[in-house]
């Protein structure tokens, strides 16, 4: 007797171990409780959830880029609406019929655009500002301290792209910088290996670098690594004096002054660089464009010396220097439009680039589900049948145990 209810009690704790299971499978959805169960199985389904874990951390990145992309999109969409507006407007004051106080008038419009373009180029989402390059903490475009006297707007950010993870350790370049928004070149060492610029414009090189001179040196050009540092011979980050002769206008080779353009020569003049040199582009702020035009439409000239006066209004200028100034403006308008657009079209290759990536990362999410199911997921419908089967195995069990536990010599006899 005392043989057979240990025999009892140990069917019945293995029909509780066997409800556990199928209670915690039911309510989890899963396989495995413990590792130990299966290893083989259970390693195989952590490297599943360890891959859905970070594709879901992707996913997260790219969504928020690809909301800022959008934001950059339409952003520069509005940049070309302004910059045609400046156009038609400019295309009136051409009209010999408009009169000097009609031109002020337009100056005043020009303003408000110019203010209009200073708040596109410094939006900013999550924080962020959009076209500053790779330092999103840094507002892209700041008022000069003397800016009601010089009308300088200068550009604070850098030429480099930050980059974005769309797969582990694969990275995509987002968005477009102020020197692709707000900027056009004047020259470029593309086709004979020299430019041409002037202190106040920007030397970038295809990487993103800045080049200029530093303090009263205006014999070399150092490069301007991304944190604001300045490179050295070492790393190739200078163009030497040999190789930067400074001419006048006339080709006269005389001492740098403000007023002089520099000739930079780039073939063969970096440290360990390629004998076909580096391309380098200069950029020209289109802000300072802006101040000669509303100089201009005001009635006089703008001082032009990268000097500390460099943007102030200078002597008046007649009618036909005013005509002069704004027909050659509305050229370069136009310049800046063209470089705009292209930076428009870079960046809708970009944003495509996420916007591809956020399906694939959406799609990877369903699969890596689908496979974790599949590992460890757990059969419901074949659950409720254990289920089932269990609770009648335990009404007969325990109807047994009863019976038999009523056994007695009188029963018997009935």
């Amino acid at each position: 007797m005392i043989d057979l209810t240990n025999q009892m009690s140990y069917r019945i704790s293995n029909l509780d171990i066997k409800s556990q299971r199928i209670s915690y499978q039911m309510s989890t959805g899963t396989k495995l409780e413990n590792g130990s169960d299966d290893a083989v199985l259970y390693s195989k389904y952590l490297d599943i959830q360890s891959n859905l874990r970070t594709t879901e951390g992707l996913k997260v990145q790219i969504e928020k880029t690809d909301a800022q992309n959008n934001v950059a999109d339409s952003t520069v969409g509005e940049v070309k609406k302004v910059l045609d507006a400046i156009k038609v407007d400019l295309l009136k004051t051409l009209n010999a019929g408009m009169s000097r106080n009609d031109k002020k008038a337009v100056a005043r419009n020009m303003e408000g655009m110019r203010d209009n373009l200073l708040t596109l180029v410094n939006t900013q989402t999550d924080g962020e500002f959009l076209f500053s390059g790779s330092n999103t903490s840094q507002q892209t475009y700041e008022k000069d301290a003397n800016f009601k006297v010089n009308g300088q707007v200068d550009f604070k950010g850098n030429g480099h792209l930050r980059n974005i993870a769309v797969e582990p350790n694969v990275y995509r370049n987002r968005g477009v910088t102020a020197y692709d928004v707000l900027m056009y070149n004047t020259d470029t060492s593309e086709i004979d290996g020299t430019i041409n610029f002037t202190e106040h414009e920007n030397v970038v090189d295809e990487n993103g670098n800045r080049w200029k001179f530093i303090g009263g040196d205006k014999t070399k050009l150092y490069k301007i690594k991304e944190d604001g540092s300045i490179s050295s011979f070492v790393d190739g980050g200078v163009l030497k004096q040999e190789y930067i002769p400074i001419v006048a206008t006339t080709g006269t080779p005389i001492s740098y002054t403000t007023d002089t353009i520099a000739n930079a020569k780039t073939a063969g003049t970096i440290s360990d660089n390629t004998s076909s040199g580096l391309l380098l582009e200069v950029k020209h702020n289109f802000f300072d464009e802006m101040n000669i035009i509303i100089n201009a439409l005001d009635g006089y000239k703008t001082i032009q010396d990268d000097s500390s006066t460099n943007g102030e209004k200078g002597t008046l200028a007649d009618d036909g220097e005013v005509q002069n100034i704004l027909s050659n403006s509305l050229g370069l308008v136009t310049d800046q439009f063209i470089n705009t657009n292209i930076g428009h079209a870079e960046l809708g290759g970009r944003n495509k680039i996420f916007e591809i990536s956020l399906e694939r990362t959406v799609s990877k999410i369903t699969h890596y589900n689908i496979l974790m199911q599949k590992t460890n997921g757990a059969d419901l419908g074949k659950l409720a049948m254990e289920s089932k089967s269990l609770e009648l195995t335990y009404s007969a069990l325990y109807s047994t145990i009863s019976k038999m536990n009523n056994l007695s010599l009188v029963n018997f006899l009935k």
